[in-house]
């Protein structure tokens, strides 16, 4: 399957497309990143439209979702409810060459399209991503990695499925350094577990989405759930450099002492 063809799918089935993590993931990218109404966010990849339309929704900033795929955009917009209207913009572009100047936003998230694209265009899409933020703003990612090798089989089943674009060796160093090439200062990073889901959840799931599309996901989602064995998966927050000399940073970060909390109390 192309990826148009399997977002196509995604935007006909009324399928709510969220990053690794879904709500929590952005909650973490709120707090870690001061995302506020003061914040000027562009998400690529944007799918349907789920979490430009929730940062709206937590943070009232003001974002701007970019995907190549109209029918996706089409759809963002329909989702686009009434209490963020003013704050959601939706519109097809090219990742690899995005249509806006350098510095024009304060948080660019980027990596949900990145598994359906080829591997020698990744980083190309990276540094357009770091060239629109401004200095000492936010890059927000969050991305499934291997935690242990997939048969072959399994890899091939999925990318013919799915669309994407996957090897054994897309671990957590690969992905790593397409970022650490950067000129990014990572100031946030959990991990996580995948869980794949059980009978229950995925009835849950298939009841969510257009009865005529069920059909088509049933095996895509046993192809999720076995790919998801050998899921973790990382949520960052980097912040972006200034191309200047004798930046003010501390190295290693947090100074000379390690810390771990002993207590955390609110009232």
């Amino acid at each position: 399957m192309k990826m148009s063809e399997y977002l196509s799918l995604v935007a006909n089935s009324g399928q709510v497309n969220t990053p690794p993590g879904s709500y929590n993931t952005i909650k973490e990218w709120i707090a870690h990143s001061f995302l506020g109404p003061h914040s000027r966010v562009l998400e690529i990849g944007c799918s349907t439209g789920f979490i430009s339309i929730e940062i709206a929704r937590y943070a009232q900033s003001r974002c701007y979702g970019l995907d190549l795929h109209e029918q996706s955009i089409n759809v963002a917009r329909k989702n686009t409810d009434r209490y963020v209207q003013n704050l959601v913009t939706f519109q097809c572009g090219d990742a690899g060459q995005l249509p806006f100047n350098e510095h024009e936003f304060s948080h660019v998230i980027i990596g949900g399209h990145l598994p359906f694209v080829p591997s020698e265009v990744r980083q190309q899409h990276i540094q357009q991503a770091v060239r629109i933020v401004r200095p000492w703003g936010y890059v927000l990612t969050a991305l499934y990695f291997y935690k242990s090798p997939p048969p072959q089989n399994l890899i091939d089943e999925f990318n013919l499925e799915v669309g994407t674009k996957l090897v054994a060796e897309n671990d957590y160093s690969y992905w790593n350094n397409l970022f650490e090439s950067q000129r990014l200062l990572l100031e946030y990073e959990s991990m996580h577990e995948v869980v794949p889901a059980d009978s229950n959840r995925t009835q849950t799931y298939l009841e969510h989405l257009e009865p005529t599309s069920r059909k088509a996901w049933e095996k895509r989602l046993r192809l999720f759930n076995e790919n998801g064995a050998y899921l973790n998966y990382f949520v960052r927050v980097y912040r972006k450099l200034p191309e200047q000399d004798g930046l003010m940073l501390q190295i290693p970060r947090g100074g000379i002492y390690q810390t771990k909390q002993i207590s955390q109390k609110s009232f």
